[in-house]
């Protein structure tokens, strides 16, 4: 027995979804793409993704529910949405998508885009600002050395 799939049934294949900025900068505006496979059988009606701000394991309660746009097509179709992050103090956003295609709903697996985090960053460089360096030591090189010298120069002159 042969089983026959309509492939206008087919759930939409997702290519790739990529955010500008990438790590994502808390606060700022972000513009989200999705790529889906296009298959000329299926017919994409709406894309929306669905996203929460999270804090480690605390998700914040407001939901973001961005209906996505038709940008273009090359080797996929290409939809686009934008919207602004409210916390300053967010690590991740938690998302997933959401396609109509064909008169179906389809939701697919929960996941995450990074933020920057800045904070990160100070203590790195902070650490490395309290470090002393190459020139320091080659500060102390030189003056033992001139002492050392100088004992020397004295001890000779005796």
């Amino acid at each position: 027995m042969i089983t026959v799939i309509d492939p206008s049934k087919a759930k939409p294949v997702v290519i790739d979804i990529n955010s500008i900025p990438s790590p994502l900068i808390p606060l700022e505006n972000v513009t989200i793409t999705v790529g889906l496979n296009n298959n000329s059988t299926s017919i994409i009606d709406e894309v929306r993704f669905i996203a929460q701000e999270c804090k480690e394991n605390l998700s914040f309660p407001e939901t973001y529910n961005l209906s996505l746009n038709y940008t273009y097509s090359c080797c996929m179709d290409f939809y686009e949405g934008t919207f602004k992050l409210t916390h300053s103090d967010a690590t991740k956003i938690e998302y997933h998508l959401e396609i109509l295609s064909n008169g179906t709903w389809y939701q697919y697996n929960t996941s995450y885009f990074y933020m920057f985090n800045n904070s990160e960053e100070n203590i790195i460089d902070n650490k490395d600002n309290q470090t002393p360096g190459f020139e320091f030591m080659l500060l102390i090189f030189l003056v033992g050395l001139l002492l050392i010298g100088r004992y020397y120069k004295s001890k000779k002159n005796k």
